[in-house]
């Protein structure tokens, strides 16, 4: 009973700040799409303004992981809470095209350090606790995919009020800094090379990429898709929280395949999941095949999202575990700025639909990429 009350205490912190993270990822993310548009009266801002936030986080990635290695977990988190607060408050501010690019900007500068720096510092933990990397991953993200699932549903009672999303949003990532603030995690030390050799490491950065040029290709529009439905943005959130909700328990099932050396049938998985998806998006209006079409987004972005996340968290040096999250981070934003610039580009010519059907082909590079080429062989844990 002491050293399940000594886990908790260690693990508190960065739990709680993965789970105040994704609630305010919850709180505004349906909702921003459809602000930029009512904003500036274009699908092409709106992919414009998303590539942006990407590109910017795409830059910082790796700085971020590498600062984290060199100072600690702790003040990069900080500096990226900081940063996504600024963020918020500048929001209700945006008058055009320029601004929500320039803010969007922020905002992946600010999440690009949380998202090196709180899941290095959860397997520096993990490791120091005699955990495994993957169950303390998956559960680190089962805890965001809460509170995502929790905050999209009460924001969906508040959507039509921009500045309360704004300002809930604010508080929320305030609150995060005293949080961030006690995170553990290693600063200075040698950089040490993982067990992932070059080519495998080039084969799991393409299937990162390519997945997740497919995924926000679609993820860029969605509101903005539903929406064309006759759906409410009401809905869109009830939609999203259906989502987060189906990847609670996904999230550990994925950390525990890595544990067992299965992350190539994880990937392989997800790649199916969210091709059916896409055919289910499709196949809409009705409300039913939206709901199972979540359910099928929920495993498929589970299943990549932890496994991948653990997997080069448990393959990494831990002196420079931090960069390769970082370098994994990238490889995910250029899929994503991609995806969203393909995404806003193809609306715009040709539709939604054609957005969601071009998605859905792309997604077999990835699924061939990820049975014909093993992403790495497995580091044994204890290091």
């Amino acid at each position: 009973m002491s050293r399940c009350k000594a886990l908790l205490a260690k693990l508190t912190p960065p739990l709680t700040v993965f789970t105040l993270y994704f609630a305010v990822r919850g709180l505004y993310i349906p909702f921003l799409p459809v602000y930029i548009e009512s904003v500036t009266g274009s699908y092409a801002a709106v992919g414009a303004a998303a590539a942006s936030s990407i590109l910017a986080g795409m830059a910082s990635q790796y700085a971020w992981g590498a600062a984290s290695d060199a100072i600690g977990r702790a003040p990069v988190a900080f500096a990226g809470f900081a940063l996504e607060t600024a963020f918020f408050l500048a929001l209700p501010y945006m008058g055009s095209p320029l601004h929500a690019i320039g803010l969007r900007a922020l905002e992946g500068v600010a999440s690009a350090a949380v998202y090196t720096s709180v899941p290095a510092a959860v397997s520096d933990l993990s490791a120091k606790l005699g955990l495994s990397v993957g169950l303390a991953t998956g559960v680190a993200r089962m805890m965001g995919s809460i509170g995502f699932a929790v905050a999209a549903v009460t924001a969906s009672a508040v959507s039509g009020e921009p500045s309360l999303v704004f300002t809930l949003s604010a508080v929320l990532s305030l609150l995060s800094l005293p949080l961030a603030a006690l995170l553990e995690g290693r600063g200075g030390g040698s950089t040490q090379r993982g067990s992932l050799h070059a080519r495998g490491l080039l084969h799991f950065l393409i299937i990162l990429a390519l997945w997740s040029f497919s995924f926000m290709a679609v993820t860029s529009v969605w509101p903005n898709y539903i929406a064309s439905l006759g759906y409410s943005l009401g809905d869109a959130y009830v939609l999203w929280a259906v989502a987060a909700f189906g990847e609670v328990p996904f999230m550990v099932v994925s950390g525990k395949l890595v544990d067992r050396g299965s992350v190539k049938g994880a990937v392989a998985f997800s790649s199916s999941a969210l091709a059916l998806t896409y055919v289910l998006y499709a196949a809409a209006p009705s409300w039913s095949c939206l709901v199972a079409a979540q359910m099928a987004r929920a495993v498929a972005y589970a299943l990549f999202e932890a496994s991948t996340l653990a997997y080069v968290s448990q393959v990494a040096a831990p002196s420079a575990r931090g960069a390769l999250i970082g370098l994994r981070n990238t490889a995910v934003n250029a899929g994503w700025i991609l995806g969203s610039l393909v995404g806003g580009f193809v609306a715009d010519r040709f539709g939604l639909k054609a957005v969601v059907l071009t998605s859905a082909a792309v997604l077999a590079a990835p699924l061939a990429l990820t049975l014909f080429c093993q992403p790495g062989a497995r580091r044994e844990p204890g290091g």
